[in-house]
């Protein structure tokens, strides 16, 4: 998993969020890859996400056009 994503458990529950996005990196692909968040990644930590509070983000490559 990303090392950029954070989970851990509150009173409702598990919760899932990613520090690039809240922290608004600007990362290249290779950056992107280099740290395992792959396209495949970024769908699974967004499903995560989405199921733990309803809504995800995740981190887009500032040069993907």
């Amino acid at each position: 998993m990303c090392p950029y994503i954070r989970k851990g458990m509150n009173i409702n529950g598990w919760y899932y969020y990613c520090d690039a996005v809240a922290f608004g990196l600007k990362l290249t692909v290779k950056d992107l890859d280099s740290i395992g968040c792959t396209e495949e990644q970024r769908k699974i930590c967004k499903s995560l996400m989405e199921l733990a509070v309803g809504v995800g983000i995740v981190p887009d490559s500032v040069d993907k056009g």
